[in-house]
Order: C-alpha cells, then sequence, then structure tokens
C-alpha cells in the first residue's frame, strides 16, 4: 500500500480511545462540530476547534508534524482568502493605504476582521475534519453510514474506491520509474510522450486487475453486496464520549 493509505489505516487501527470510539458517535460530533464552526461568529472559537483537534489527533496517536503537514494546505487557502477580504470587504474606517501604480489599494477594518473570521473558518473546519479521518478507520465508518441508513451500493462503492485508488497510485508509480530507467522523460517532448503511454499503460492495467478482482471475489461469494459487520449497540464509554463532546461544543458556542 502506498505511504498515505499505510499512514491512516496505521492511526485508526490503532487501539486508543479516540481510534476505538463507535463511529456513528464520530459522525454526530463531526457533523455538531461543523454546524459550530459554522455558525460562531469571531476567531476565537474556530481557533479553538483547531486547536482541540490538533490537541485530540496527537492523543490519538498521531505525530503532530504529521497533521500540520496535512494543515499547509488549508493554510494556504485561509491565507489566500484574508488577503482578498482586505480588498474587497470595504467597510470600517480606513487602517492603511497601498500605492499600485496609478491606483491606491485601501485596506479597511472591516475586510481584516472579515478576513481573519473565513480564514479561522477554514482552518477550525479542517482540523476537525483531519481529526476524523485520521482516527477513523474507512471500515468502521461505512458500519456507521449503513446504521444512519446510508444506501448499500454508496458504501460499496466507497469501499472499493478508497481501496484501488491506492493501487492506481502505485501502478502509476511504478511505470513511471521503469520509464525514467529508460530515460523517458530525459526532456519535454520524451516526457510528454511518456505521459501519454503511462496513461495507456494504466488505463489497460486497471481494466485487467478489476478483471481479476471482480473474478476472486464471485469465488469468494460475491453475489452484489459486500458483507460486512453490522455495528452493535452503544456501550456506556461511547455516550460519555458522546456527551463530553456535545458539552465542550455548547460551552464553545457560548463564547461568542
Amino acid at each position: 500500500m502506498g505511504g498515505a493509505h499505510h499512514f491512516i489505516d496505521a492511526q485508526g487501527e490503532s487501539r486508543r480511545f479516540l481510534a476505538t470510539l463507535d463511529g456513528r458517535i464520530k459522525l454526530v460530533l463531526l457533523a455538531a462540530a461543523l454546524a459550530v464552526n459554522l455558525t460562531a461568529g469571531g476567531i476565537r472559537v474556530p481557533l479553538l476547534l483547531a486547536v482541540l483537534a490538533f490537541f485530540l489527533v496527537w492523543t490519538a496517536g498521531v505525530r503532530p508534524a504529521a497533521f500540520l503537514k496535512r494543515m499547509a494546505v488549508p493554510a494556504i487557502l485561509a491565507s489566500v482568502a484574508f488577503v482578498t477580504q482586505l480588498f474587497w470587504f470595504q467597510t470600517g474606517s480606513p487602517l492603511l493605504s497601498i500605492p499600485v501604480w496609478r491606483w491606491e489599494m485601501i485596506v479597511y477594518a472591516g475586510g481584516v476582521v472579515r478576513g481573519l473570521e473565513i480564514a479561522a473558518r477554514i482552518l477550525g473546519g479542517m482540523g476537525v475534519l483531519l481529526f476524523f479521518s485520521l482516527t477513523t478507520p474507512l471500515p468502521e465508518l461505512m458500519r456507521a453510514a449503513r446504521a444512519l441508513r446510508c444506501p448499500p451500493v454508496l458504501v460499496e462503492l466507497a469501499l472499493i474506491m478508497y481501496r484501488y485508488i491506492f493501487l492506481l497510485l502505485e501502478e502509476g508509480g511504478r511505470i513511471r520509474n521503469a520509464q525514467k530507467a529508460r530515460l523517458g522523460f530525459v526532456d519535454a517532448r520524451c516526457g510528454i510522450r511518456s505521459s501519454g503511454i503511462l496513461g495507456g499503460m494504466l488505463v489497460l492495467r486497471t481494466y485487467d486487475r478489476a478483471e481479476r478482482s471482480f473474478a476472486a471475489m464471485r469465488c469468494r461469494g460475491y453475489r452484489g453486496v459486500l458483507t460486512a459487520v453490522t455495528p452493535g449497540k452503544l456501550r456506556s464509554h461511547d455516550w460519555a464520549a458522546l456527551a463530553t463532546g456535545l458539552a465542550i461544543l455548547t460551552g464553545l458556542l457560548l463564547l461568542r
């Protein structure tokens, strides 16, 4: 398996409390946390959600550097959103004047506040989503989805896509490495030609692997629906975690 797949599965399948928490509880807490992140005004609550997500991921056994690495792209998006709001949201008192050739760009206080709010919501929402994805194995998530009456075909497609997308990436990486060993990317012209060959070979190998996988599934009793372990009753620590999480989110919401 690829590095990303191995990392997510290794963290999600650890035996720590947050990783073994029932997926239905996590789905409810995820929806509640995203609702708090979107409805709470100001920057304090979203930033507290991001800090809380970082702390929970760390206690679940994920290295802080790995979490921060995955927060790099949301941080860039938050920075872009902040800068754009500085010049598009022109309310409040002027704070700064920036001359740009023949024009004068004025930064207003309302634009700064608006930009900080949007940036904080991006960081808070992505922090919550990363906590959920890094501590929940996909089979547990799919069991929770079936318990919440998600259509079986969607659950099956999600499982199969998650399983084979990493194999597709690895297959493409092996083909590319073989081409590079044969000077397939020595210049731009050869790189374009090799990329076209790589795409064609990848489609053919994907189709061939799909045929083999389907035959193997039929031999193992597949008849159109994947069999999975249905989630059992919620235990006492699941209810306690739900109550604690909702209490924390309610406290954060009151900070508005």
